[in-house]
């Protein structure tokens, strides 16, 4: 990149040179009239400023990005002194003085640098009408005095709008790209969720299922001799199960895959009934009650409610200990449902939640993914209690 554009800036160079000596030519060539007026060493020391001004401001050129205000400042000094002399004056080479204001304007440098060069350039091309001198000649201009003085202001107007333009690109860009992080990291944090809600989702169906199909094989193998009758029953309870088990699992990983026909619906407060007769089966007698109208609400309050059922009776089969029993309480009101399962097994005795699994831990997660709250622990009356409520729908609460 460096390379090109100094091979750019080279050819400008050699641009305005030879249109320099082939408009400007003449006016190199002595002839006795001015010999007369100025004399020999007068003339040629006129000439020779004039040409170490030239190379100077064109060999200032050449450094012009890396060095703006340096390469501004000889361009400058060459075009009044170019303007100043007598002869050859003006030429194509005083171009270089806008083209180099041009690049202070672009350039990346703070505004009043800009705004000083501006006012600079255009002063120090207004100073030979404030000096009275002769009237400058530039090709068909007869007086050319104001022909330096647009150009610079020209040449900045066009450097500020490239800036500008440039300022606006890159601020684009940059929001492009923050945009696009945040779209990535968005998707990161969507497929983590995603992840951590089928995790639970198979947790709670696999831990349910294990826990029937446990308690189901202890019934069996106690009865398989004196009672074969209740050991075919308890077996076939474990195929049921474990069916059942193996359907929600295929459904639960066919979400994850888009070509997959494992599209049925997941449970909610209709499986409900269902969720107490299998659990009925395994030994735990389950009474259910529901109360209120459940049209309302959403299947993905309903899919919460479903699990921590689901979870509450799988801890209490593990838990509760023989002989308890388990009340399950729903009621739908109008603005929100509220859960209570409650067993009357021994509790959990101030264990942490931890000695329990994950699955109290994944109920809380669900819980306020939907805005709601829950509470696990030991009843008054004895026993454990898992007492929940949740909204209607299935939209998080506002943050305060």
């Amino acid at each position: 990149m460096t390379q090109r554009r100094l091979t750019v800036d080279a050819g400008i160079v050699a641009a305005l040179g030879l249109a320099t000596y082939l408009t400007s030519r003449p006016l190199f060539i002595a002839n006795p009239k001015l010999l007369i007026k100025y004399g020999e060493a007068a003339w040629h020391a006129g000439l020779a400023r004039w040409w170490v001004a030239t190379v100077l401001g064109m060999a200032a050129l050449l450094l012009r990005r890396r060095f703006p205000l340096v390469a501004l400042a000889a361009t400058g000094g060459m075009a009044l002194a170019h303007v100043t002399s007598e002869r050859p004056g003006v030429t194509p080479l005083d171009a270089a003085a806008p083209i180099a204001l041009y690049t202070v304007a672009n350039a990346p440098l703070r505004r009043v640098f800009s705004y000083a060069a501006l006012a600079a350039s255009v002063s120090c091309a207004l100073l030979p009408q404030l000096l009275d001198l002769p009237p400058i000649y530039f090709g068909p201009w007869r007086d050319a005095s104001l022909l330096l003085p647009v150009a610079m202001a020209v040449a900045w107007l066009v450097g500020d709008r490239a800036r500008t333009r440039r300022l606006y690109l890159e601020q684009v860009t940059a929001r492009a790209r923050d945009l696009e992080r945040d779209r990535d990291r968005q998707a990161e944090l969507a497929a983590a969720a995603e992840r951590a809600r089928i995790a639970r989702d198979l947790h709670d169906a696999v831990a349910h299922g294990l826990s029937i199909v446990v308690i189901q094989a202890q019934a069996a193998a106690g009865a398989m001799e004196k009672r074969p009758a209740t050991a075919r029953a308890a077996l076939a309870a474990i195929v049921a199960t474990g069916r059942d088990s193996l359907a929600e699992m295929r459904r639960l990983l066919g979400l994850t895959r888009p070509q997959s026909p494992e599209l049925a619906p997941l449970p909610g407060l209709g499986d409900l009934p269902g969720l107490a007769e299998r659990v009925r089966a395994a030994g735990l007698p389950v009474s259910l009650r529901v109360d209120g109208d459940d049209l309302g609400v959403s299947p993905g309050v309903g899919l919460c409610a479903y699990r921590i059922v689901q979870e509450a009776l799988t801890n209490a089969l593990k838990y509760a200990g023989p002989h308890a029993t388990v009340d399950v309480t729903l009621h739908c009101g109008a603005n929100k449902v509220e859960l209570a399962v409650h067993d009357t097994g021994r509790g959990a005795g101030g264990e942490p939640d931890e000695l329990r699994g994950n699955g109290l831990r994944g109920m809380r997660e669900r819980v306020a993914m939907l805005g709601g709250t829950v509470a696990a622990g030991d009843a008054p009356d004895g026993g454990f209690q898992v007492c929940a409520e949740l909204p209607l729908t299935d939209k998080p609460a506002e943050p305060v």
